[in-house]
């Protein structure tokens, strides 16, 4: 509560105050990494001249370092898949606020043929493919032109890696038909470097979805995309917004969520914001999850309910890709080694308290 009254909501005004001492500061500052707002959080202490008085200069250099690091990945990628005339997308990674994911993802929209072809001209363009993970649907590279050769790559995250999704899945699940996505990518243009991203309507979908299925979590990272995003929306992109939830059948996982965004917002600033209000009303009843919420203590990151998310998949299974990958998803769990690695995911994403 204290570290999102500090970030403050575009929906105020009121510059809200500032930590009472530096063990606080730092200890908010763990707090915001582990809710992947750590550059954010340093932003609003820089921007009210806390940075000094809370011994965090050093932090935030370093923050925004990583930050412009990821975006010259980001830049370099969708050049070289833009100069190839390769269908993409980057989404889940580009944010309207200052803000550094784990990585960046991407949507590849042609056929497997292309898609072979794109990691291929990848690896010949400074990328270093990292192997070993049993998830076939996407690909990981490492860009070894702006963050250097690693051999062997230690597999964990960092600001020079790409995801490269062949099909937007959890496993062999297919959560999101990427045919349906396409219809939505626009282009950005940050810095004269031309991007390829989905308009923020199926950017705010995807972000909610992802923190459900596979994620389990709702990070204040989650949160601040949604009020950003909202923020930016008229009655025409509200209503649009619903419209993209309903086509990818996640209105039950989108419900969940901003029952969350809206109790947090109220509890935080003392009201709800009349655009979070209108989505909340279109998207139905309030969702058991913001008691769930609320007898945790406000506590984020957010873990979602078995049933929460039992809910959210049996909606999908409305969408026809989801369906059509089930028995691909069955075939693949019938190996044992396959077996042992979804089993272990599920009882790590359950303990985890962030990603």
């Amino acid at each position: 509560m204290a570290l999102l009254k500090i970030i403050g909501s575009p929906f105020c005004d009121d510059v809200r105050g500032l930590p009472d001492s530096v063990t606080d500061a730092k200890a908010l500052y763990t707090f915001a990494v582990k809710n992947k707002v750590g550059l954010l959080f340093l932003t609003t202490l820089d921007e009210r001249g806390g940075l000094e008085r809370y011994s965090l200069k050093d932090e935030y250099i370093r923050e925004i370092k990583k930050h412009d690091e990821q975006i010259a990945t980001l830049c370099r990628i969708s050049h070289l898949f833009n100069v190839h005339n390769i269908k993409y997308a980057v989404f889940k990674s580009y944010m309207p606020f200052p803000a550094t994911p784990n990585d960046v993802d991407i949507i590849h929209f042609g056929s497997d043929v292309e898609f072979m072809k794109a990691c291929n001209i990848m690896q010949a363009s400074g990328y270093q493919e990292v192997v070993g993970t049993a998830d076939t649907q996407q690909r990981m590279f490492h860009d070894t032109i702006t963050g250097g050769i690693l051999d062997p790559h230690p597999k964990k995250k960092d600001v020079f890696d790409i995801d490269l999704y062949q099909k937007v899945s959890a496993s062999q699940l297919v959560y999101l038909d990427k045919a349906i996505l396409e219809r939505y990518v626009i282009n950005i243009c940050p810095e004269g470097d031309q991007i390829k991203v989905l308009s923020p309507e199926a950017e705010l979908m995807a972000i909610i979805i992802h923190s459900i299925f596979p994620e389990l979590l709702c990070t204040a990272l989650a949160y601040y995309s949604t009020l950003y995003y909202v923020y930016e929306m008229d009655d025409e992109n509200i209503l649009e917004f619903v419209d993209v939830v309903k086509v990818n059948c996640v209105e039950k996982a989108a419900r969940a969520h901003f029952s969350i965004v809206a109790e947090l917002h109220q509890e935080v600033h003392g009201f709800l914001p009349g655009k979070i209000d209108r989505i909340c009303t279109l998207l139905g009843s309030k969702d058991s999850e913001r008691e769930s919420l609320i007898q945790n203590g406000f506590k984020l990151p957010h873990k979602y309910s078995v049933g929460c998310f039992l809910r959210v998949t049996a909606e999908k299974c409305c969408d026809s890709e989801f369906r059509q990958s089930i028995p691909t998803q069955i075939a693949f769990s019938l190996n044992p080694k396959n077996l042992k690695w979804i089993v272990y995911n599920l009882i790590w994403r359950y303990r985890r308290e962030t990603y």
